[in-house]
């Protein structure tokens, strides 16, 4: 009867294993949309009162203070220590039912801060429910990472582009409609998000091919890049910090509509214009604009007097564009190199997270004497694009940036056409330049007789002997799937089998194998 059970169980797993591979194959795109729900959840949570008494006009800014520095104090450090245990977390957040207890937690926590409110900010339930909204969504974060891992530079930068448009909707609903109802949506938000990624189930359970040594990125180009990220965040806090502790909720509340709809639609422009219009844009040119704009809100009170509100919004604008290319860095980096995509997002997004925790801690601090001298607040300004220069000139630049991208996206590619292939071996598969030396003859006739000899031998498939000779050409698992029709999950299969049923491990391996027995013949 345990057997039946267990033959009954195995059956139901691998008939919704298949849904969902179904699944992505009708619809590849549904699992990045994750991003906006993701995204949905923390704006509303930390820019709207829907989590809070909108009938307690008197409730003053504690309570959303404290819940951000809890929250994203214990997001930061939960993200950190997942990079630091980066196995481990890799295999929380590739478990179903990890994951979604972990967002789960991220549900109830946001229920649980809202029925504390009255309680007090200082109150124990308070204060455990807005450090746990930070736990839960530490492995959601993650997870989005898993999945945006195996695609390239471009459609990292082009689907979280397109997924921001998503957080407007339930934004705009959960604040007009009924609070009870708005909190749930929202309560709801971090497992909508999980739930979009369970058809990329598994699509990163192996490493990518033709990872590219981080020794032969610009030197050090992960950590400048990390602490580009932890002083962008710090100089976003400090100016959140500041309003916040000068400015009623509803104020707040009115900036975060303003923030939600700009962000959104400057996100949407940018997908148009770099996806449809632009074809052979480089997403690092991205980055000294993003600079220019948050310099420009910071400029804001020196320039023009007392309009801090403007300030705000054009820096919380410029930081979501901001994280925005971050997302598609620290894509390329988990997808093209040898870091563990849990260590990447973790540390990448762990420094976002406690770089706001502290700016917003000492914006919040200033607050009152930056409020009694404006001189205050135009020298903490004047500093604060300072700082953004120097790290933009000296840290973190464009060409830095730039060079990056060049060489995870060309590490086997040919710098002209970038079509994917050995060093010595033509687009066509002939080795050696497709040339016999001597006689001017092609060799692709050697190549291809080993290719089919060697499938023959190891009894693949049609399917899994086309998966071989891809391989043997050196192309990764993305143009193997698009080149295919099948989905990453399926290319990835494919290529499990191959290689279990060849005897290598690896596809330098297989290409050794199919070099040995194409010199033999």
């Amino acid at each position: 009867m345990g057997k039946v059970g267990a033959k009954g169980d195995a059956r139901a797993r691998l008939s919704f294993s298949q849904l969902l591979d179904d699944l992505d194959k009708q619809w590849p795109s549904m699992k990045f949309l994750g991003f906006g729900a993701y995204y949905a959840w923390i704006f509303l949570c930390y820019n709207s009162d829907v989590l809070f008494d909108r009938a307690n006009t008197t409730m003053g800014s504690d309570p959303l203070l404290a819940m951000y520095l809890a929250s994203t104090t214990a997001l930061g450090i939960v993200l950190i220590v997942a990079g630091v245990f980066h196995r481990t977390a890799g295999r929380i957040v590739e478990s179903r039912l990890l994951v979604v207890s972990m967002a789960g937690v991220a549900t109830l926590s946001t229920l649980l801060v809202s029925w504390s409110v009255p309680l007090g900010p200082q109150s124990l339930p308070y204060i455990a429910g807005c450090a746990l909204t930070g736990v839960g969504p530490a492995s959601v974060a993650l997870r989005l990472g898993s999945v945006y891992r195996p695609v390239d530079a471009r459609p990292a930068f082009m689907y979280p582009a397109g997924s921001l448009l998503f957080p407007g909707l339930p934004h705009f609903v959960c604040i007009g409609i009924p609070r009870s109802a708005g909190l749930l949506l929202t309560a709801s938000l971090p497992l909508v998000a999980v739930a979009f990624t369970m058809a990329a189930a598994r699509g990163h359970a192996e490493p990518v091919e033709d990872v590219v040594p981080m020794s032969e990125l610009p030197r050090g180009y992960f950590m400048r890049l990390v602490v580009a990220v932890s002083v962008f965040s710090v100089i976003a806090g400090v100016i959140k910090g500041f309003m916040v502790l000068q400015q009623p909720p509803s104020a707040v509340v009115g900036q975060g509509v303003i923030i939600v709809f700009a962000t959104g639609c400057v996100a949407v422009l940018l997908f148009v214009f770099v996806g449809l219009l632009v074809r052979e844009f480089d997403i690092s040119q991205l980055y000294y604009p993003i600079i220019i704009l948050t310099c420009l809100g910071n400029l804001v009170v020196p320039l023009f007097g007392g309009l801090g509100v403007i300030q705000n919004e054009l820096v919380s604008i410029a930081y979501n564009l901001f994280i925005l290319m971050v997302w598609c860095l620290l894509a390329n980096v988990a997808n093209r190199t040898d870091l563990s995509y849990t260590r990447v997002f973790g540390w990448g997004r762990g420094a976002s997270a406690a770089g706001t925790t502290v700016g917003w801690f000492t914006g919040s601090s200033l607050a009152p004497m930056l409020a009694e001298n404006p001189n205050n607040m135009v020298a903490l300004a004047m500093g604060m694009v300072f700082v953004l220069l120097m790290v933009s000139m000296v840290i973190l630049n464009e060409r830095t940036i730039g060079s990056a991208l060049k060489k995870t996206r060309n590490a086997r590619t040919n710098q002209a056409t970038g079509d994917f292939f050995p060093n010595d071996m033509t687009r066509d598969g002939a080795p050696g330049g497709g040339v016999a030396p001597g006689n001017g003859a092609p060799r692709e006739g050697t190549w291809t007789k080993s290719c089919n000899a060697l499938a023959e031998q190891a009894g693949l498939s049609t399917r899994e002997r086309d998966v071989l000779f891809l391989l043997g050409k050196g192309r990764t698992i993305e143009f193997i799937a698009n080149d295919l029709g099948i989905s990453f999950n399926t290319a990835k299969s494919h290529i499990r089998n191959v290689y279990t049923k060849v005897g290598v491990h690896s596809k330098q391996e297989l290409q050794s194998l199919i070099d040995e027995r194409r010199d033999a013949s």
